[in-house]
């Protein structure tokens, strides 16, 4: 109890010096052992996970943390069949009950596709007037009011409908001091108005973005912003009178493409943030010269007058660069079955490293068609098995069943593996070179035809070798 009176204090200490201390704690029995994560989205260009805090809840349920915030903002953490969310302000502690512990089932833990239910934290002694009692309430009753009027929302597409839901709760909801509860309501006002006028955008665009301020952390803004701006370049690449207006944009040119946003009425930081989104989804897209996306989102980073987005495109970068093919494979630091660290390096040889889950059926399946190709590639190729299991026994068990011939390896960090190998699914593979390169990011699997993918490779590079 001691230690963790020291760890508050000093947390709320620290916090004072610069004015920006969130403080989380509480109590929930049910989750004694487990680890709580608490992220943010910070922008919705990426819409990456940033992550705040974590701490382990104690043995008597105990368990607190503290971050830094400069602004109010959305903070969540996953709790198994629930996504818990809570809006935080800076300066401020709060004791969260959190929901009565439900595990995912098997096929959800291993399903890409599994979206956990939203809870919103309980607070104790909070008050009719607090945020996120506020928060809560605006949002329910806009789930009822697009609940109630499907039909006239979605397929009559009645402006009169949405005009008399905006009217109902903006009386139940007035405009007040407090920014954040303004914002939430203004872009889901304008997501109502985005139902009926889809094909027409630019309408939408005008309206909530073109001279607006940017909330780029405010999920309600970001929500509105991915329905007017994700793919916005492909859409405007597919109307042939919109070729010069792009032309600088398909060169990968920053500052020629913000030029021509200002030009069609946008203030130059939101003109920033749709170049920037622009170029990140056209490096995904497959439709423009990659190189060329990357180049304009590289000039993005160095030249945004934009703070908070000049302080978030590095990282964004370097989402898109780090599992790009010929890149450094990133750090991995492993430990096997007898907590003795490890590595995925192999001398001299390619490694065909492999992420799975033990309770994932395609992951077993792969892990089996692995031990043929282990046999016959031994001399050039490693096999390195890393298990995400949250429970290392589960993979364990599993080798001590299969007799796999493999050393069997757990991720230290197991968020930052998931997070650096951005592993979406179960399994995932990833080649690499002798001089620990990206080759596949990712490979192909055992079972889709890797091994003659990978004899090609391995020829075409000792073909190389001797002009060196």
């Amino acid at each position: 109890m001691l230690r963790s009176f020291l760890f508050v204090y000093f947390a709320l200490s620290v916090g004072s010096l610069f004015g920006q201390a969130v403080f989380l704690s509480g109590r929930a029995a049910d989750y004694a052992g487990k680890e709580l994560i608490f992220y943010t989205y910070p922008e919705p260009i990426s819409h990456q996970q940033r992550i705040l805090g974590e701490t382990k809840v104690g043995p008597d349920g105990n368990f607190s943390l503290s971050f830094n915030t400069d602004q109010t903002i959305e903070i969540y953490a996953d709790l198994g069949k629930y996504r818990g969310t809570l809006v935080v302000e800076p300066h401020a502690h709060y004791q969260v009950a959190l929901p009565a512990y439900s595990p995912r089932t098997t096929q959800e833990a291993a399903s890409p596709y599994f979206e956990p239910a939203l809870y919103w934290f309980g607070i104790k002694g909070d008050k009719p007037s607090e945020l996120n009692i506020l928060a809560r309430a605006f949002l329910t009753d806009y789930s009822k009011e697009l609940a109630a009027h499907t039909r006239d929302l979605y397929q009559r597409r009645s402006d009169d409908t949405v005009k008399a839901i905006i009217s109902r709760l903006g009386k139940t909801y007035p405009t007040g001091k407090d920014h954040y509860l303004n914002t939430l309501k203004t872009y889901n006002y304008g997501d109502l108005e985005y139902t009926i006028v889809q094909p027409e955008k630019e309408s939408i665009a005008k309206k909530y973005f073109c001279q607006q301020e940017v909330s780029l952390a405010h999920p309600a803004y970001q929500q509105l912003f991915n329905a007017i701006f994700t793919d916005y370049l492909t859409s405007l690449s597919q109307d042939i009178r919109q070729k010069g207006f792009i032309a600088p944009a398909l060169k990968g040119n920053f500052e020629g493409w913000v030029d021509q946003l200002e030009g069609i009425g946008y203030k130059k930081e939101v003109a920033e943030l749709v170049a920037a989104k622009c170029f990140y989804d056209g490096f995904y897209s497959n439709k423009f010269n990659k190189s060329l996306m990357l180049k304009g989102l590289r000039e993005a980073a160095i030249q945004t007058t934009f703070e908070p987005l000049k302080k978030l495109l590095p990282g964004i970068v370097l989402k898109i660069t780090s599992l790009q093919a010929g890149s450094p494979a990133p750090a991995l630091l492993l430990k096997n079955q007898n907590n003795a660290s490890t590595s995925a390096r192999a001398k001299g040889k390619f490694v065909y490293l492999g992420f799975f889950r033990s309770d994932s059926k395609e992951s077993r399946d792969e892990l089996d068609s692995l031990v043929r190709l282990g046999k016959k590639l031994s001399t050039v190729l490693t096999i390195v098995p890393v298990s995400l299991d949250e429970n290392f026994t589960d993979a364990v068990n599993l080798w001590k069943q299969k007799k796999y011939p493999w050393e069997l390896t757990n991720a230290v960090d197991r968020r930052k593996a998931l997070s650096d190998y951005q592993i979406k699914s179960f399994p995932t593979f990833y080649l690499i070179s002798p001089d620990q390169k990206l080759l596949l990011s990712p490979a192909l699997s055992p079972s889709h035809n890797f091994e003659a993918l990978f004899l090609k490779i391995y020829r075409e590079q000792r073909f190389r070798e001797p002009s060196k």
